[in-house]
């Protein structure tokens, strides 16, 4: 197989042959959009400059590859994303019986988790609990769950920026040529409330209850976390939660999908009369006819943070309410003036006003945009600020150090 450079550590803990390396799993069939190469390209660059070479693998199409990497010696761990990779698993001794492929040879796993553990779309990774598996949540409440899935072995930890993606310095925003960048997916909520079958028993009518409820809260406060909202109503209607059973997870998910589209929904129309740039996974012209928005078709990754790098103010409506996102922090590193849904992380690390601007409502934002298109707010102040304060917080070295000492002191 293909032999990477060495890894090299100042005062290291555990001894390493000169031909040790590091694996890195994607998967380019599920990376649609390229978020995972985007962060990839970040921790290449960064571990390289602890020392760490990292062997980048498709484990669906590198399986010969990725077979030898378990067993080869020189290899000291894996690192994926979102579960994607931690579900492999590996014959035993005992006909039949299958065990991870990541325990049976003793290799560590660091999995970036950015998306909530229990919504359905992320069932690959349920059974992906033991020990052997680092997960590094980017959601303090994500994290949380994750325990109650009963992974023993989390830890919350910075997402980063894209200094890769974005050289400094960035362009001025007197010479970009968007005003307003409006970066989401806009699916119609109805595919979400067509997803619920005629109610045939109690219990289905009480989780049909439940989701009328919670929405109907949620969807109006940007404030409300309906994820927390909705652990509220099972405590209040004293509804055991078992995250194992698909009954909680399909709740779950319905109510997290259903009020991140209503919300978006919303916003669009409230700034539909002003010059705004959406870019959407979806043709959406036939919902908004009339307004004054601009449709750009959808794009990868790197193409939006690229997009991000001529717009003057970037719009996160976030879905995340204690964790980071991607899109906001590739705003802050394109050098974009930051107009965010309220989040618990972001108000703690930037400052209200001189770093971002949060909006509490949809009429609130087409009230501040309103205010910046008339010239009443520095926005290449606040973007030379909110750019300057995510670079210095959130570097993908921070993580990658996270990511090494961890290893470093990692039982042999």
């Amino acid at each position: 197989m293909t032999r990477a450079a060495p890894i090299i550590f100042e005062s290291a803990v555990r001894s390493v042959s000169a031909d040790a390396y590091a694996v890195l799993l994607i998967r380019n069939d599920i990376d649609r959009h390229k978020h995972n190469e985007t962060f990839a390209r970040e921790l290449v660059k960064a571990l390289s400059t602890l020392g760490v070479r990292l062997l980048s693998l498709d484990y669906v199409r590198d399986i010969r590859q990725l077979s030898e990497a378990m067993r080869d010696d020189n290899c000291q761990f894996f690192v994926c994303f979102n579960g994607f990779g931690s579900e492999l698993v590996h014959a035993s001794g005992t006909p039949g019986k299958l065990v991870s492929a990541f325990e049976l040879w003793r290799k560590p796993l660091f999995d970036l988790m950015h998306d909530c553990p229990v919504h359905e779309t992320m069932q690959h990774q349920f059974k992906s609990v033991g020990q052997f598996r680092k997960a590094l949540f980017t959601d303090y409440s994500y994290a949380h769950l994750s325990r109650m899935l009963g992974a023993r072995s989390v830890q919350t930890v910075p997402s980063i920026t894209f200094p890769e993606a974005v050289p400094v310095p960035t362009k001025p925003l007197a010479i970009r040529s968007i005003e307003i960048l409006l970066p989401v997916g806009l699916c119609d909520p109805q595919v979400v409330i067509d997803r619920f079958r005629a109610p045939v028993s109690y219990r289905d009518r009480l989780f049909r209850e439940l989701f009328d409820s919670v929405t109907a809260i949620a969807v109006d406060d940007l404030t409300v976390d309906p994820l927390t909202q909705t652990l509220i109503a099972c405590q209040e209607g004293n509804i055991a939660v078992n995250f194992q059973d698909p009954d909680i997870r399909f709740l779950v998910t319905a109510i997290l999908d259903y009020v991140k589209f209503a919300r978006r929904d919303r916003l669009v129309r409230a700034i539909s009369r002003l010059p705004v740039t959406v870019v959407s996974d979806r043709d959406v012209s036939h919902r908004f006819a009339g307004s004054k928005l601009r449709l750009m078709k959808d794009r990868s990754f790197p193409e939006l943070i690229d997009t991000m790098g001529d717009s003057k103010i970037v719009l996160c409506p976030l879905p995340h309410y204690t964790g980071f996102h991607e899109r906001a922090l590739a705003a802050f590193t394109a050098g974009a003036t930051v107009f965010a849904a309220p989040n618990e992380v972001l108000e703690t690390n930037f400052w209200q006003g001189r770093d971002m601007l949060t909006y509490r409502t949809p009429e609130h934002l087409a009230s501040l945009l309103d205010s910046a298109l008339a010239g009443q707010i520095d926005l290449q102040e606040m973007a030379s600020n909110g750019e300057r304060v995510a670079r210095e917080r959130f570097s993908p070295d921070r993580l990658a150090r996270i990511v090494v000492s961890q290893w470093k002191n990692m039982p042999r």
